[in-house]
Formats: structure tokens, C-alpha cells, sequence
């Protein structure tokens, strides 16, 4: 699984991808900071079903956010180094970023909310679940060490 893998053949789009992926998650990380530092002035200007979405996530929630957005970066960074433990990062990541919809998914069915707000999140998911795939093809094809 690592030190072994054949790096010298991996092709020179590898690292434009993994630069892509570390764009992608940065702007998540900053993302993170830019909601989790929001005042109340800012949060009161929000749609009021999203307004009482935000006040209602619990502290698990934001530390799966957190969680997510930080191995996603990694594994991001892992591709960029082609490390072999990239995959495992994305796939924490995808295990962080479900239990963190897990919280709007479940207040929006509970409290009757508009369920096309999720759009975004699935495909946030989607694109982590890329992200793990990606990895796992490149390291079982040696491109990562």
C-alpha cells in the first residue's frame, strides 16, 4: 500500500488535478470560516427557513463541517504529494461532510422545510465521493506512494 507504488509513471495531469481538488477545498475551509464567523446581524439578514436551519445546527454538526472541510484539504495536499494515504483523507472526509448534512437533512423532513435546499449539499457529496473515487483509481494504479 505505500512505498511501494510506482510513482515515476504517473502522468503530469495528476498534479493539475490535485491542484484543482486543493482549490475546491479551500474554498470549503474558507467557507467554513466565513459561516462560522458570522454575527448576528449577518445571520439575521438570511431567508428565515434558512435563518432558523442555522441557529438550529448542534456543535456535532459544525465539528463534522470542520472535520470534512480539514481531510478534504489533506487529501487534497496527499494527491499534490501523491501520498498514499490521500484516499483514506477523502474518505473521512465523505464520512464528515454526510454526518454533517445528516443535521439540515433531518431538521428540514422533521419541521416540514423546503427539501430543495439540500441541492447544494448533495452535490457536495458528490463531488467528495469523486474526490475518494479518484484517489483510490490513482493509488491502486501506483500514482501515489
Amino acid at each position: 500500500m505505500n512505498g511501494q507504488a510506482n510513482t515515476t509513471t504517473a502522468p503530469k495531469w495528476l498534479l493539475w488535478a490535485g491542484v484543482l481538488f486543493l482549490l475546491w477545498n479551500l474554498i470549503g475551509v474558507a467557507a467554513f470560516a466565513s459561516q462560522w464567523s458570522m454575527s448576528a446581524d449577518d445571520i439575521g439578514k438570511l431567508p428565515p427557513e434558512q435563518r432558523d436551519l442555522w441557529l438550529a445546527m448542534p456543535g456535532w454538526a459544525w465539528a463534522a463541517y470542520a472535520a470534512g472541510v480539514l481531510l478534504g484539504t489533506l487529501g487534497a495536499i496527499g494527491i499534490v504529494l501523491r501520498k498514499w494515504w490521500a484516499p483514506l483523507a477523502f474518505a473521512f472526509s465523505l464520512i464528515a461532510i454526510i454526518v454533517q448534512f445528516s443535521h439540515p437533512f433531518f431538521y428540514l423532513q422533521q419541521n416540514k422545510g423546503d427539501m430543495a435546499m439540500l441541492g447544494f449539499p448533495i452535490f457536495i457529496i458528490v463531488m467528495a465521493i469523486i474526490q475518494w473515487q479518484l484517489a483510490r483509481a490513482w493509488q491502486r494504479k501506483g500514482w501515489l506512494a
